[in-house]
């Protein structure tokens, strides 16, 4: 592995990976309990990248939305798009203004603001590095 770069404004945390499988059962737990309502576009990309990366059980979501690929998700746009006959965020700032006209169009603006939250978290995801033993040197590290 080649020399890993780290963002210089960014903090980080070394926390052992049983406490995180601790925080990713919760997580999903909650992901159960809360989703789509109370869910976080920022944040659902990196519980499904954990709990693959640590052999844990995916999110729930992971059935609707597969493995949280940009591809995966700018189809789902377009379907939308083609649904309404208008892009996604003119779709959005419509229904915003004049408020859902129906259940399934303000089921279809929770999902369009879903898309385009996680779509933009994944042009920008950050890296996720774990490392084994008692090396944690981050050029041990896998990513």
């Amino acid at each position: 592995m080649g020399a890993v770069e780290l963002d210089p404004d960014e903090e980080y945390a070394i926390i052992p990976v049983s406490i995180l499988e601790r925080i990713l059962r919760y997580a999903t737990i909650v992901c159960q309990e809360h989703c789509p309502v109370g869910r976080d576009p920022s944040t659902c990309p990196y519980i499904v990248n954990l709990t693959r990366k640590l052999g844990l059980p995916p999110p729930p979501c992971i059935n609707d939305y597969g493995d949280y690929r940009q591809d995966t998700f700018r189809v789902m746009i377009k379907d939308l798009e083609h649904k309404y006959g208008v892009g996604i965020n003119e779709f959005i700032n419509n229904v915003r203004r004049r408020k859902p006209r129906s259940l399934e169009e303000q089921t279809d603006f929770m999902e369009a603001t879903f898309y385009v939250g996680v779509l933009k978290e994944l042009s920008d995801i950050k890296k996720i590095f774990i490392a084994k033993g008692s090396d944690i040197s981050l050029t041990s590290s896998l990513p």
